[in-house]
């Protein structure tokens, strides 16, 4: 196969803490959730063994192209001779069947993926048409797209959802390379986006200076207190000093600092660092994904609201995220 496009990648990782992972590649399986809501329902990939988000810089007809990549070990071949790779859910009732069509960036297709949905969910599971190499053998530099589209029929009559292109990498567990020496720890930097999208809360328009990173969108907690204060899903926000740790209290009411909201001169794209902040919400310790931006640490908007119990929505034809404080969390 010849490569049509060189590349050279930058790593600037970003440093999560993936879910467990059940060994078992069968629907309903456990790993990093990544979100894909449109207007006809909500859909989200589950993957399992995931590994990190990963920034990689391409190069083309001298041009900077940054795609987000989603970094997970390499997959196991099942007695079929496909990949099980992630799981799609779905809360569209109308979605009947997945289509793909993956490919090595830069490269021809490397196989036809087709499957019907089973109460809402199948595994994304892939055979590779490589020729006389194995998935193993050709992992090493490449980037693969394992997008798809979602049909109402096996006969692709009418599309319901093409999801964004999903960039993959695969890794070898514990391979000793340069890349997985050189990981950076939690202060690693990566690029955070302002993120476009307006914010509803209880149907009123209200301001954030809010961030996208890799696809998701991330709060100052003291913003997501204040909104909240006053319904029956606000919090307290403390700091403890002895545990080195913020603490929150559902239910109680929080105390404003004056900070809030406030939304910065040039609120454009910025350099966040992967943070390890101790979290505990009444008084258990949670793990939540944050990041430090201007010397304020952002949490994921669906963490805050899972743990706080708050509904969280997204209308992509308004590009509108929802909050709604009378009705609970839903994935």
């Amino acid at each position: 196969m010849k490569k049509c496009m060189a590349f050279v990648m930058i790593f600037m990782m970003i440093t999560l803490v993936s879910s467990m992972a059940t060994p078992a590649y069968a629907a309903g399986i456990k790993g990093e959730e990544v979100h894909l809501d449109t207007e006809n329902g909500s859909y989200k990939l589950i993957v399992p063994n995931f590994i990190e988000y990963r920034i990689v810089k391409m190069y083309f007809a001298g041009k900077e192209y940054p795609l987000d990549i989603i970094v997970v070990e390499m997959p196991q071949k099942n007695a079929d001779g496909a990949y099980p790779i992630y799981e799609i859910v779905t809360t569209d009732k109308k979605a009947h069947n997945a289509v793909s069509f993956p490919r090595i960036f830069g490269e021809d297709f490397i196989g036809v993926y087709q499957e019907k949905f089973a109460n809402g969910s199948l595994v994304y599971a892939p055979k590779f048409t490589l020729g006389d190499k194995d998935l193993k053998d050709v992992i090493e530099g490449n980037i693969f797209t394992l997008s798809f589209t979602i049909y109402d029929d096996e006969y692709r009559s009418n599309d319901l959802f093409e999801s964004p292109t999903l960039y993959f990498m695969f890794e070898n567990k514990g391979a000793p390379d340069a890349a997985a020496q050189e990981k950076p720890k939690a202060d690693a930097a990566t690029e955070a986006k302002r993120a476009a999208s307006k914010v509803m809360v209880n149907g009123k328009e209200i301001e954030f200076e809010a961030y996208e990173i890799a696809g998701s969108n991330y709060f100052k907690l003291r913003d997501l207190a204040q909104v909240m204060n006053g319904t029956n899903k606000q919090f307290k926000v403390d700091w403890d000093g002895a545990k080195n740790a913020i603490l929150l209290t559902a239910g109680e009411a929080y105390t404003p600092d004056g900070k809030e909201l406030a939304v910065s001169d040039n609120p454009s794209g910025k350099m966040a660092k992967a943070t390890s902040a101790k979290v505990y919400v009444n008084g258990q310790e949670v793990q939540l994904k944050a990041y430090e931006i201007n010397n304020n640490n952002y949490f994921k908007l669906r963490d805050i609201a899972k743990a706080i119990n708050f509904a969280v929505n997204w209308d992509a034809k308004a590009s509108t995220v929802g909050i709604d404080s009378s009705a609970d969390y839903t994935e």
